[in-house]
């Protein structure tokens, strides 16, 4: 008769107890896609006036962290001549009226500002020379053509802008890194849990993370806390299948 094999005990490697290491913050940013990279830069410009401290964690790189480092956002709704009206008759639309048409009107009257950011720090974006012809964004660029200034754009469509190049993630990126300075980013921290204050109810006041290259687990306490991690924006469906999900630039 055949001997039943005994389970053999579990064989691993023992895990050494992680490193923690605590920060205090007055501002704590969570992610590194366009939002948050947005929020640095944004913070930074009345953060330093106060001397505040300010640290963004992302969980990954933060030249190509966000779902729109393939080119969508406000280049896929830039207004122009458009007025943010339209814009949200566009969307209502699009979305069957379940819509805050006060959120969608919001957005819509400062998505320009964005877009003429990203151009001023380097986004090569097509634009009509006086004969209504397209000028690629290298030959606008160097005609001084601007959007800033006016300029009407190269479209596709009725919304959606032409560039130069599809990856205008690593553009924002480098502006939020220039603002915070690199010792004011970490990268590769993947934030698990936020942690309530003990003594008011319902606030955070801090985060816990690990470092997904070292054996170091990272507690953060902070006056506040900007999460801007993405991944809820496919919450809302637009119309649109395959590849047109990715309309869905507008949760509000």
């Amino acid at each position: 008769m055949p001997m039943i094999p005994v389970k053999e005990a579990m064989k691993g490697v023992a895990i050494a107890e992680p490193e923690v290491k605590e920060h205090d913050v007055d501002l704590l940013i969570v992610g590194g896609g366009m939002g948050a990279c947005g929020t640095a830069f944004e913070a930074v410009r009345w953060g330093d006036k106060h001397g505040l401290k300010m640290m963004l964690c992302d969980k990954a790189a933060l030249e190509r962290s966000g779902a729109v480092a393939q080119g969508l956002s406000a280049i896929n709704t830039y207004l122009g001549k458009n007025t943010a009206d339209d814009y949200v008759r566009m969307v209502r639309t699009d979305l069957m009226g379940l819509v805050r048409e006060d959120l969608i009107f919001d957005v819509g009257r400062h998505v320009d500002d964005s877009v003429h950011l990203f151009e001023e720090w380097g986004l090569p974006c097509w634009i009509k020379d006086e004969n209504g012809h397209n000028m690629n964004g290298a030959a606008a660029k160097a005609a001084g053509k601007s959007l800033r200034n006016g300029d009407d754009p190269v479209r596709s469509g009725r919304w959606q802008i032409m560039i130069n190049g599809e990856s205008y993630k690593c553009i924002v990126a480098e502006a939020a890194k220039n603002a915070l300075g690199e010792d004011r980013i970490m990268e590769r921290i993947f934030i698990v849990k936020l942690l309530l204050d003990k003594n008011t109810p319902n606030r955070v006041a801090g985060a816990v993370g690990f470092n997904l290259r070292a054996n170091e687990v990272h507690i953060f306490k902070a006056n506040a806390i900007m999460v801007a991690a993405g991944g809820a924006v496919n919450v809302y469906r637009p119309r649109s299948t395959g590849e047109g999900m990715g309309r869905a630039w507008y949760p509000v």
